[in-house]
């Protein structure tokens, strides 16, 4: 319970409170214009100074944050097992809490602090303190502990309209995660909350594999999906050519001057090409010149006499007599013909022999050059078989990727419907051994309802089609005014019993006037009633922050004794909670 609200601020207005209902007032002078508002008088301002005593984040726009506020201290006194704390708190410094207790207290046992009268911790360290004290949270079960907070607790106890608060019951945050309000409204309603960790886990899990499948759908898997290309095919395939390729590059020798002696392959290739060409037409020569011998031969048959006889030309004494030397002259020229023939043709038949010669000494050298390349290899031929293969593995990497994560994602969709299935029917299970907590809290919120005007809410605690827990409040008459402001009040008045039943020290509850800005006059009353006579029974502080007019004269005098002394009101800057304007 809270005792008292103040601060190291000289003007600031201290708030001291008391068990069951308090009410915190703001009221309007007759000074006010409509130009004038009273929401800048400290009402909002006092529950979030409670959320900053109780190890809320504090953020560079923060009140605490600002130049005039951040070295003064934020006081609250707080008496908790009977033992009385003095939490101090300052913008400075809002990474820690100051701390004055008793000591025998909690706190000191839980860090063993003994014989310090003052302590300074974090305020993480602060925010366990009080989850294991007002919660009974178990800081060494990891499962909790990661997934359930003191600060995720403590404002469905103390909304804050600036977070959305009061837009739904199951929330005291606008965006907040439906898996995380699972996990801590089925703690505060003493459900398995394991269950819904779960399940948080069991979406988490599903929402890997979306993310996966978006993940692989690059341009490389659209390709190898829309060519139409199987798997397990192109892998076997892939996988054999891989080999193949390993096994030439194993036995593929690389020979140092393999350039060069392909060099010289190919001049005796030219070499032997050019010096064939020369015999071929050397060769022709030779035909020509047998030829030609032959028709030497058979002019020593010819006869110059007897053909002077055939054109019966009577030839002159002269040419008879000397007829004789001429045949000589001929003879001897048909002679030294056939010789030169002879001579040329030999010339030439030997000129071809050392031709071939030449060509069998270089083929046989071609033949030994060609005989190590064909056994060896240049680098840059071993560097692109090596490309080539690195290409079929890169591909073949690329395929196995895409079929692990096809297959992964099958048998983990599998899986998780599997778990999915289990999850159902565990939830389902624990909703029927936890039926007398389930019951317990229907019927606190029937009978808040049945307090207020048109009895309008209900609380449904199931499961969803998929098997998650179903906590939601719902209403019975939907044309009552300010039926969501109902809906809260019904719920929030459920939790606070809740906590109590399930032995708990959470003994606190706060409700903004937003809460109430909605609602009839009839049900504002019926709301102040029971919160009075509810909080007295149950053994828990109940406060309000309301502006006076929108308290209905039919409950004031009931409620007199809650009214808190201080009446903020905006006559001066002395009126509102700060004591200054800011």
């Amino acid at each position: 319970m809270i005792k008292k609200i103040y601060s190291t601020l000289s003007t600031f207005n201290t708030i001291e409170l008391h068990e069951g209902l308090n009410i915190l007032l703001a009221d309007i002078t007759q000074k006010s214009t409509v130009k004038d508002t009273r929401n800048g008088l400290g009402k909002t301002t006092f529950i979030e100074i409670i959320h900053f005593l109780y190890g809320s984040s504090c953020t560079n726009k923060s009140v605490f944050k600002m130049e005039q506020f951040k070295d003064e201290f934020f006081i609250m006194d707080l008496e908790l097992n009977n033992n009385l704390y003095i939490v101090k708190r300052r913008g400075s410094e809002s990474n820690f809490v100051y701390v004055e207790c008793e000591e025998v207290s909690d706190l000191k046992k839980k860090y063993g602090m003994s014989g310090i009268s003052n302590i300074k911790i974090k305020v993480t360290e602060w925010n366990e303190f009080l989850g294991e004290f007002l919660f009974n949270l178990n800081s060494r079960d990891e499962l909790i502990k990661s997934n359930l907070k003191f600060r995720s607790l403590f404002p469905y106890f103390s909304r804050l309209s600036k977070d959305g608060g009061y837009l739904d019951s199951t929330k005291y945050f606008k965006t907040q995660n439906v898996h995380l309000t699972q996990i801590a409204l089925s703690f505060l309603l003493g459900l398995d909350t394991k269950l819904a960790i779960s399940y948080k886990h069991l979406e988490e899990k599903k929402k890997e594999i979306t993310d996966l499948k978006k993940a692989i759908e690059t341009d490389s898997y659209n390709k190898i999906m829309n060519d139409g290309i199987n798997l397990d095919t192109e892998i076997t395939i892939l996988t054999a050519k891989i080999s193949k390729s390993k096994n030439d590059l194993e036995n593929f020798l690389v020979h140092p001057q393999y350039r060069e002696i392909e060099i010289e392959a190919n001049n005796y290739a030219q070499k032997i090409s050019e010096l064939s060409n020369q015999n071929f037409m050397d060769r022709q020569i030779i035909s020509e010149l047998m030829i030609a011998s032959k028709s030497e031969r058979n002019i020593e048959d010819f006869n110059l006499f007897e053909l002077y006889n055939e054109v019966e030309i009577k030839l002159p004494d002269i040419v008879i007599k000397t007829y004789d030397e001429s045949k000589l002259f001929h003879e001897q020229l048909i002679k030294n013909r056939k010789k030169y023939l002879q001579e040329e043709l030999e010339q030439y038949n030997e000129i071809v022999i050392k031709r071939s010669q030449l060509i069998n000494e270089l083929s046989l050298e071609q033949s030994k050059k060609m005989t190590i390349l064909n056994t060896h290899g240049a680098l840059d031929q071993y560097s692109l078989l090596q490309s080539e293969m690195n290409e079929l593995v890169s591909k073949l990497d690329m395929y196995q990727k895409q079929q692990h994560f096809l297959n992964m994602m099958r048998e983990e969709a599998a899986k998780l419907k599997i778990e999915e299935q289990r999850l159902i029917i565990e939830i389902n299970k624990s909703l029927e051994g936890h039926s007398r907590t389930k019951q317990h809290a229907i019927l606190l919120v029937e009978e808040v309802s049945n307090c207020l005007y048109n009895s309008v809410a209900q609380l449904h605690i199931g499961q969803t089609k998929n098997g998650r827990y179903d906590i939601e409040m719902v209403s019975r008459n939907q044309n009552s005014t300010g039926i969501n402001s109902m809906l809260i009040f019904c719920f929030d008045m459920m939790l606070i019993q809740m906590s109590k039943f399930l032995d708990r020290k959470m003994d606190m509850l706060i409700h903004d006037s937003s809460l109430f800005d909605p609602v009839d006059e009839r049900q504002i009353a019926e709301a102040l009633r029971f919160g009075k006579d509810k909080s007295i029974v149950a053994g828990f502080q109940y406060i309000v922050t309301l502006n006076s007019d929108d308290l209905p004269d039919s409950v004031r005098k009931e409620v007199a004794s809650s009214i808190l002394p201080v009446l903020l009101t905006d006559a001066d800057e002395s009126g509102c909670l700060f004591g200054v304007y800011y």
